[in-house]
Formats: structure tokens, C-alpha cells, sequence
């Protein structure tokens, strides 16, 4: 529960969480009348100039505890890295105070994304009790990270629920149950799969108790304005098919769903946002499971675009779905740019470990935008090579493309490549590889618990409301 409050004489029964960066930020503290010996202690901490959090016990009705961070070595660590240190500290119910405004945002960023629990299926549930105070100048920008904050953790939710309460067509039918203000929502069913010859989305299915769908959601601003489009692929779980998945990774593969849900919340983010180019998401939604009508390796697919593909590894999947949603988008649209983000391969995590999202692009602007964007935010982009070398080795001898090339270890490009294939009218391109900085199974850090993250909402927000 989160409240906003202008007025601190109105707390009751709380904690008092404050940031001190220098001497003069204690008056803000004067409500409190703290005693000497507390103030002496703030003050000679400061004068160290050591990062430190400190707790003192105060027993009042309306704050039981003063937890102090001081932050003064800004050299050692970022204000993210030194909160995340310290917010777990913190009691169930608690005050934000910040000592300015800018410092207000990355506390409440770090209390509520790097504290996040999941909890749809715990019996009894243990909910933070936060209010926030701020100042009426302050507020509409508190307000709408707010928003961002609770599109993330949204995001996060659908992201954890398992796939027995969420496969393709519940999820499509969250999306279209959303209140939408200017976004448009267009879901095709299984019948419009089979009936418009999706047919690698279509073998990806094959024959899953739970049906494929594919959901187009349209924000169109202006339509004399340029238009981007960006895809993410949905398998509900993935098993691997015939190729199927080694023991120990069998069981965190629902996280290939983990991408669609952060399109939408995307969406959500931008649905009331001032932009000057129209966006069109779509996230073709399917499960894998290992079934009499599997499809196998050898089988020869014929894609939406009339373009064949030669299945060589039932396990690459995700680029089957995203080849037919791209021709689709392509055929269907005028697009001026297009985005495909996707968990991918090992590659990013052995070169890059879980903090880097990799780029492969023939569009300098869009790559340019967010490696520029990474460097002074949390959200952090690499650019991998992408060429005309990679195309020419994901075409295949008996048809027109393999979808895995076993020899060629730049997994990442190749993948881009296979997509880049399926593009009809020579679109500008990026492709997003987030597979390991989405699945953070390994270690929790600044704004991430080890959990899904919500990578790229900031990110990609960001760019398209500066396009």
C-alpha cells in the first residue's frame, strides 16, 4: 500500500526513512526534535564521509524508527547501488523523506522495485506500508513514476504467474480487458492464424492443448507520422518439442513468456504519453508442448511470408513465431522502423552476464538512442556486429532458410539475421537480445531482485517519447 502525503503530522504508527547528504539536510528533520546525542552522532558520521546507514530507536506514535542513510562517497557508490544495500533493512511500514526532490525518485525506485515480492500464491501475505511524503511542487512527477513503478510491477506479476493460470488466450484476454485510452487492440484467433497461413506460428503450436493467438496493439498518434513497430514472442512454456530441454532447465522456462508482458506494460506506459511517431506492438502467443503432432526436426515449414523454413532445431522456436509476426506487421503496415526483442542465447550470458542487453541493428538511430540512454541510466545496451555475412549463413541447401546454424557461434546475430529475413519491404532494423538481463536468477543488484526484472519499459519508453 502506497500513500502520498503532504503533511508528516498525519503519520501514525510508521518508521522514518531519510537520506543525508551534507549538514544542512538535517533541518528537515527538525519536526522530529531528535535529541543531541543523535544529531552529534548524524554529524560526526558526515564528517567521515563514509557511506553508512544508521538506526536510532525513538518510540513516538507517529515514527518508532529513524533510519538514516548517509551518502557522501558518491565516487564508491551510485545512489541506486547504496540504497539497494540498505533498503532490505527496512520494517514493513515505513516513511520516505527525501532531502530533494531528485534524490525522491531513486529512493522510491529502489524501495519499490528492489524490495518487490511475488505473492499470488502465498497463504498469508506480508505487504509494505509505505507513504511518501512530498511536496505539492514535486507531486506530478511523483505521480507519474508512480505509474511507471505499477506498469512494471504488473509487468513483473503476469511475468511470475505460472503457466497453468496464464497461457495464450488469458493472456490476450487481460490485454483486451485493459482500459485503453489511444491504444487500439486487434487479437487474432486461432481461425485467423490458420485462415491468414501463419504457418510457423501455427507448427510452433502444434497441437498444445492451450490454442495460439497473436495480439496487435495499435497507438497511432498522427498517420501522416512515422511508424515503429516492435515484437515480442510469447511461449507459454517452453518445453524445447523433440528437442527438448536438458533436466536442470526445464523448470524456469515459463520465463519465455517474460517479454510479452513487459510489451504491454510498454504499451500501458506510452497509452497516455505525448509521442510524435505511432507504435504498433504485436506478441504472437503460443506453447510448445511435446505432443503426437509435434512438429521435428527436417520438417519444412512454409512461413507467412511464402518464404520456407527448414526445421533443423525444434528448440528455436522464438524465431519462427517473430519470422511470421514480422512478415505479418510488414505486409499489413507502412513501417518506418522495426524493433524485435527476444530472450535468445547463451552468448549474452557468457560474454556479457546478467546487467547487459545486446544490440544488433542496421538502424544507427534507434542504436544510438539507447546506447546513449544506457549511459547515464540503469538500463544498460552492448552493440554486437550485424551484417550481410550473417543472412547469407541462415539460408539453407533444401530450403529457402534453416532456422538454426549449428557452426556459426555468433548465436545472437545469427538469430537477428534468421528475423531480418522476413522483413518485406527492407524495414530499418533492431533486434534487442535480453535473455539473461530479463531472467536475473543470479544475484539480485540495485533495482533487481532475483526474479524477473521488467527490463526495458524505462528504456523504451523513453525512446519513443524522444523520437
Amino acid at each position: 500500500m502506497i500513500n502520498i502525503v503532504d503533511k508528516l503530522k498525519d503519520i501514525k504508527d510508521s518508521n522514518l526513512f531519510f537520506l543525508v547528504e551534507k549538514k544542512e539536510c538535517l533541518e528537515k528533520l527538525s519536526f522530529l526534535k531528535l535529541e543531541k546525542n543523535i544529531v552529534d552522532k548524524i554529524l560526526a558520521t558526515l564528517k567521515k564521509k563514509e557511506n553508512t546507514f544508521i538506526q536510532f530507536f525513538l518510540g513516538k506514535k507517529d515514527f518508532e524508527n529513524l533510519f538514516i542513510v548517509v551518502y557522501v562517497d558518491k565516487d564508491k557508490k551510485n545512489i541506486f547501488e547504496l540504497l539497494w544495500e540498505y533498503s532490505p533493512k527496512l520494517p514493513e511500514k515505513y516513511t520516505i523523506l527525501s532531502n530533494n526532490d531528485d534524490n525522491l525518485l531513486s529512493i522510491v525506485d529502489t524501495c519499490l522495485l528492489s524490495r518487490y515480492k511475488f505473492q499470488k500464491y502465498l497463504t498469508e501475505k506480508k505487504e509494505d506500508e509505505i507513504n511518501i511524503f512530498c511536496e505539492n511542487d514535486n507531486r506530478q512527477n511523483l505521480e507519474d513514476r508512480l505509474e511507471t513503478i505499477d506498469n512494471i510491477i504488473i509487468a513483473r506479476d503476469l511475468w511470475e504467474t505460472p503457466t497453468c493460470d496464464l497461457y495464450a488466450e488469458k493472456f490476450a484476454e487481460i490485454i483486451k480487458k485493459t482500459k485503453w485510452k489511444n491504444t487500439k487492440i486487434k487479437i487474432l484467433s486461432p481461425k485467423d492464424i490458420e485462415k491468414q497461413g501463419l504457418w510457423l506460428l501455427w507448427a510452433v503450436w502444434k497441437w498444445s492443448i492451450n490454442k495460439p493467438y497473436m495480439v496487435i496493439l495499435e497507438r497511432i498518434v498522427d498517420k501522416n507520422l512515422p511508424t515503429i513497430w516492435f515484437v515480442w514472442k510469447w511461449i507459454v512454456f517452453d518445453t524445447g518439442w523433440l528437442n527438448i530441454k536438458p533436466e536442470e532447465w526445464m523448470y524456469p522456462m515459463k520465463d519465455d513468456m517474460c517479454g510479452a508482458s513487459t510489451v504491454f506494460a510498454t504499451m500501458k506506459e506510452l497509452d497516455n504519453k505525448e509521442l510524435k511517431v505511432n507504435i504498433i506492438a504485436a506478441i504472437p502467443l503460443a506453447e510448445n508442448s511435446v505432443s503426437w503432432e509435434s512438429y521435428r526436426p527436417s520438417d519444412i515449414v512454409k512461413s507467412y511470408s511464402g518464404k520456407t523454413v527448414n526445421i533443423k532445431n525444434t528448440d528455436a522456436e522464438w524465431r519462427l513465431i517473430l519470422a511470421d509476426a514480422v512478415s505479418y506487421i510488414s505486409k499489413n503496415y507502412k513501417l518506418d522502423k522495426v524493433i524485435t526483442i527476444a530472450t535468445l542465447t547463451w552468448v549474452c550470458l557468457y560474454a556479457l552476464g546478467y546487467r547487459y542487453a545486446w544490440i544488433m541493428w542496421n538502424d544507427r538511430e534507434i542504436a544510438d538512442k539507447l546506447l546513449n540512454y544506457s549511459k547515464d541510466n540503469f538500463e544498460k545496451y552492448f552493440e554486437l556486429p550485424f551484417d550481410k555475412y550473417y543472412m547469407e549463413k541462415t539460408k539453407s541447401t533444401i530450403a529457402d532458410f534453416d532456422n538454426w546454424t549449428a557452426w556459426i557461434y555468433t548465436w545472437a546475430s545469427m538469430w537477428a539475421a534468421f528475423i531480418h529475413n522476413f522483413l518485406l519491404n527492407k524495414e530499418k532494423f533492431t533486434h534487442i537480445d535480453i535473455a539473461w538481463i530479463a531472467n536475473n536468477r543470479f544475484e539480485a543488484y540495485w533495482l533487481y531482485p532475483k526474479c524477473t526484472t521488467w527490463f526495458w519499459v524505462d528504456s523504451l519508453s523513453n525512446l519513443f517519447q524522444n523520437l
